[in-house]
């Protein structure tokens, strides 16, 4: 279908929602309006909504990053992405939603484009538009369709100015901060869309004035970009009720089948994986004490612990503790060697594991019990990431 319902949403439900008919084919305008509020999407669902629904979102609640990668892209890279952002998040990150942008080679280096926005608020947008009706295929920050011929580049819509000052590089100002932000961004020459303020003496030059919404449904054709992926990818609408039926029972069943194997195969790993640390603890163990045979290992580290006052001994049965206690929580790593420096009164060894991330969750645990940690580096082997790791004691 040519023809595109574009709405653009506000960050709060009570806010104006401005919408547009969109003839793709000869970039015309077919009708266009504002509402109230979200509460009002379901009359207008009734009225214009036999089309495909695009939903824009404030550029304000969503964070374009370009982050540097340490290796081409792949998957165990890409699903490192949150632990490299989420020292420079200052929400939780298990709480963000992270979407794919493209892939940029500078250099030889390697780049990912990558959209932050709060899981809730995504919902937030999907839960008004679907229970309005609507089957939204496309969701994108508002100031990213600003067109790139002559960036940067701006428009006023509704009490805000959208900014783009390069392709990944989007802002919305409030129209009271927008001469203090062209002040503090140092940006030079701006283009506008929208008539420029009498007051404002910042350099800019005027491009022919547009309907915020129709200059940028003109540019949905030179990018994909979508913040729906992942589990909010849009699904396909079936056209029969009767293949409904038939596929949601189909899917039940497999889904249990799946769900029955699953906790079989997760059973089976778990008990591998206590086999393997059991091993590797039992191993680490004998290495200290060759000349011990061990009966329960638990009780005689135990003992161990309890028995020294201090010393080389003592700093090492507390790295070794500590390590045993985290490997616990990331089983996905197994130790190859250790050596324990007792004038350093450090630990260090060499570790495979099944990703880069393992080792920043040991990393990242081990420090938050106190342990100093430096890892050193990491590199693949076939699909294994090995890596060596030293860690002396608290402080």
């Amino acid at each position: 279908m040519s023809e595109q319902l574009i709405i653009r949403l506000g960050s709060q439900a009570e806010q104006q929602v401005t919408w547009l008919v969109w003839a793709s084919h000869n970039h015309e305008v077919i009708a266009s309006g504002e509402l109230a509020n979200a509460d009002e999407l379901a009359d207008l669902a009734s009225r214009v909504g036999q089309r495909e629904v695009i939903g824009l979102v404030p550029a304000s609640d969503v964070m374009l990053k370009e982050v540097i990668l340490p290796t081409k892209p792949n998957r165990q890279v890409l699903q490192a992405l949150p632990y490299m952002l989420e020292e420079e998040q200052a929400e939780d990150i298990e709480q963000l939603f992270l979407a794919l942008g493209e892939v940029r080679v500078n250099e030889g280096k390697y780049s990912q484009q990558v959209a932050i926005c709060q899981r809730k608020r995504l919902e937030q947008w999907l839960q008004w538009l679907q229970q309005a009706g609507f089957n939204v295929s496309r969701l994108i920050p508002d100031a990213f369709l600003l067109p790139e011929q002559s960036l940067p580049a701006c428009i006023q819509l509704n009490d805000q100015w959208l900014v783009k000052q390069a392709p990944w590089q989007i802002a919305a100002v409030e129209q009271s901060w927008w001469q203090d932000y062209l002040a503090l961004a140092t940006l030079p020459a701006i283009t506008s869309y929208s008539p420029w303020p009498v007051n404002n003496m910042h350099p800019h030059q005027l491009a022919e004035p547009e309907l915020p919404l129709a200059l940028l449904a003109t540019q949905l054709t030179t990018n994909d970009f979508n913040l729906l992926q992942a589990e909010y990818k849009p699904k396909r609408k079936s056209t029969s009720s009767l293949n409904v039926w038939r596929n949601s029972a189909v899917l039940a069943v497999a889904c249990l089948g799946v769900y029955l194997l699953q906790l079989g195969m997760e059973n089976y790993q778990l008990n591998r994986q206590l086999e393997q640390l059991q091993q590797q603890s039992m191993a680490v163990y004998k290495q200290a004490f060759p000349k011990e045979s061990v009966v329960n290992l638990s009780l005689q580290l135990k003992r161990k612990l309890a028995q020294v006052d201090g010393g080389a001994e003592h700093s090492f049965l507390s790295l070794l503790s500590a390590l045993q206690q985290q490997l616990a929580v990331v089983p996905d790593i197994k130790l190859e060697n250790m050596r324990f420096d007792s004038k350093l009164s450090e630990l260090r060894f060499q570790a495979e594991a099944g990703g880069f991330q393992s080792f920043e969750q040991l990393k990242s645990k081990l420090e938050q019990a106190g342990f100093s940690v430096n890892q050193g580096t990491l590199s693949n082997d076939g699909d294994k990431v090995k890596g060596s790791v030293a860690m002396r004691g608290k402080a």
